[in-house]
């Protein structure tokens, strides 16, 4: 399933790296968000001469979580795949997947390790790799995604049948909360190999993306920290932010971890062992996985302190955000 709006310079290497896919019962539903460039002509070529696509045209924009939830009533498959317009899946991508839900019939979700590239300059980058197992998944999501929203496939059926959609009161972040919210009804996993590449450009909807108290990202890590047992004060939520690692950013780069400077460390360590206290209580977040990111977490906290202080530009946007500032700046790549 592929949501696209105002997507015509990206959508034909997404939909042709769907196409090479090996299931030979592929469905692909491509919805057209109320776009006013190209988009459902790339669209509407693809479903011309290949019958597994389909496209459907929203009459007006109505959002990303809207265009995801037409898709999501219209599969008629066990399966939901869900790509983002500006990437493309790699060819083994889907088996992967199916084979990992053969594997484990308990599995509500599966996604996978990331290679991204720079579409300005044509530049490749780094491979992001994610925890693969359940319980470590569910560790790191209490801090970020620990699955890449593009690359994740979806037990359909489980969905549906629980009454989970894609929440469309978010603008940003909408299948982060979906994968956020598959925690609470089954296993979830991360293959090893690489899923999808990952396009980074200046127009990409997690350039958006900040971590403040009143946003998208924030609230997603508030419900899941709800979930799992914490309800936390604004205070706490700030040093919550400003010490969850994700791959955008150097660790250490938000701007409420530099404004603590050396206080950071035990106002993390307070709010930390609150965390795992009540995570124990509930038992929602294995207790292992838990503390064993916890303190990879602490260990960081003094390195990046000490970083910090030597001579060199400190990255000034917080994280997540999309990419690096030389990619959407479109200065060179380093």
């Amino acid at each position: 399933m592929v949501a696209a709006h105002e997507a015509a310079p990206h959508l034909g290497s997404a939909l042709a790296s769907l196409a090479v896919q090996a299931q030979a019962d592929l469905e692909v539903i491509v919805v057209d968000d109320g776009s006013t460039d190209g988009t459902s002509a790339v669209g509407a070529a693809f479903a011309r001469t290949d019958p597994r696509f389909r496209l459907v045209r929203l009459d007006r924009n109505r959002g990303q979580a809207a265009a995801l939830n037409v898709g999501l009533d219209l599969a008629r498959g066990r399966y939901l795949a869900v790509l983002d317009a500006d990437d493309e899946a790699t060819p083994g991508r889907l088996a992967l997947q199916v084979a990992a839900f053969e594997q484990d019939p308990g599995l509500v979700l599966v996604g996978g390790a990331v290679a991204t590239f720079c579409d300005r300059h044509a530049v490749e980058g780094q491979v992001w790799r994610y925890a693969t197992g359940d319980g470590a998944i569910r560790a790191r999501t209490l801090f970020k995604s620990e699955v890449i929203s593009g690359a994740v496939t979806f037990d359909r059926e489980r969905l549906v049948r629980e009454g989970i959609r894609f929440d469309e009161t978010l603008r940003l972040g909408v299948d982060w909360a979906l994968s956020a919210a598959a925690l609470r009804i089954g296993r979830v996993g991360n293959v090893e190999p690489v899923v999808m590449r990952y396009r980074i450009h200046p127009r990409q909807m997690t350039v958006e993306m900040g971590d403040d108290l009143g946003s998208d990202s924030t609230r997603i890590r508030r419900d899941v920290l709800a979930w799992a047992g914490v309800v936390p004060t604004d205070e706490e939520m700030r040093i919550h932010l400003a010490v969850s690692p994700c791959n955008y950013w150097p660790f250490g780069a938000h701007p409420w971890f530099r404004e603590r400077g050396e206080a950071i460390l035990p106002d993390a360590e307070r709010w930390l062992a609150r965390l795992r206290a009540a995570a124990a209580r509930t038992g929602r977040i294995p207790a292992e996985p838990l503390r064993a990111w916890v303190e990879e977490i602490l260990t960081s906290i003094p390195v990046a302190l000490r970083e910090s202080r030597e001579p060199g530009p400190v990255a000034a946007r917080s994280c997540p955000v999309a990419a690096p500032r030389a990619c959407v700046a479109g200065e060179p790549c380093r």
